[in-house]
């Protein structure tokens, strides 16, 4: 007979986890933005004004806080991803998932209570980063005046929002799956799948010279290009996130519970 223990279970995950690589992450997250906006002033011209013209920026503001940006993302998604393979992935393949089924717990929440430290290490790096970008950004005032801090902290909020979905996503797809390999395949390419936008900007940028709107849609630039728009989504998109994401590792539970096989 199973029993719903998801509070207990949660309180035990979240007291077994390891802090130590959230908090490694998200200083490597600081250094990052720190290293962003001390070696792009320093480049030559040229290749400023190449990232500058390539993303439709109006200055070396929106280059720095480009940069960034990929800084909170990068990280934030990383983690997560990092922790969620262990979710159900990883035991699988140690074979220790059957022993842990077998307990009187409920598939959808052994997956809801140990995928609850993997988000919130993606949460904790998005919201370090992003305001250690907008802090960056106050510091180093007289590169240009096309982006705000408020905007540049909304900016990581909102591609924080986004990895935590894209994390919560994933153990969908983990929970049918039996290669952690496989599963780590799979992850990338999503994760790829959400720059290639960006980088279809810089290298052919007639794609969206015919639909302004699709760039809006689909690159990260966008958010510099409506600085003030961010500055208000961001937050708005960070808070709708968490309990999609929740409702996403509920999924996977559920789907856990209905294989047939394990």
């Amino acid at each position: 007979m199973t029993t719903s223990t998801l509070p207990r279970l949660a309180r035990l995950e979240w007291r077994l986890a390891s802090r130590r690589a959230a908090l490694v992450v998200a200083g490597l997250g600081i250094v990052m933005v720190a290293l962003t906006h001390v070696v792009i002033p320093r480049l030559p011209p040229r290749a400023i004004e190449l990232m500058r013209l390539g993303f439709w920026l109006d200055d070396l503001a929106g280059v720095l806080v480009l940069n960034d940006l990929m800084a909170v993302y990068f990280p934030a998604f990383f983690v997560g991803l990092a922790g969620s393979l262990g979710v159900v992935l990883l035991a699988r393949e140690e074979h220790r998932l059957e022993i842990l089924l077998a307990k009187p717990i409920r598939a959808g929440d052994f997956v809801a209570a140990r995928s609850l430290p993997a988000l919130a290490a993606t949460l904790l790096v998005g919201l370090v980063t992003s305001l250690a970008a907008a802090v960056a950004l106050v510091a180093h005032g007289d590169v240009g005046g096309s982006v705000t801090p408020a905007g540049t902290f909304g900016g990581g909020l909102f591609l924080t929002a986004v990895a935590l979905l894209l994390v919560a996503a994933l153990q969908v797809v983990f929970v049918r799956l039996r290669d952690p390999f496989v599963g780590l395949l799979v992850a990338c390419l999503v994760w790829l799948g959400t720059c290639i936008p960006s980088a279809v900007l810089l290298y052919r940028p007639d794609v969206y010279q015919a639909n302004p709107g699709l760039a809006d849609a689909l690159t990260v630039a966008s958010l510099l290009w409506h600085d003030a728009t961010a500055a208000w989504l961001g937050p708005l998109a960070l808070v709708l996130a968490l309990p999609l994401a929740w409702l996403l590792v509920r999924a996977a539970g559920t789907l856990l519970a209905r294989a047939d096989a394990v």
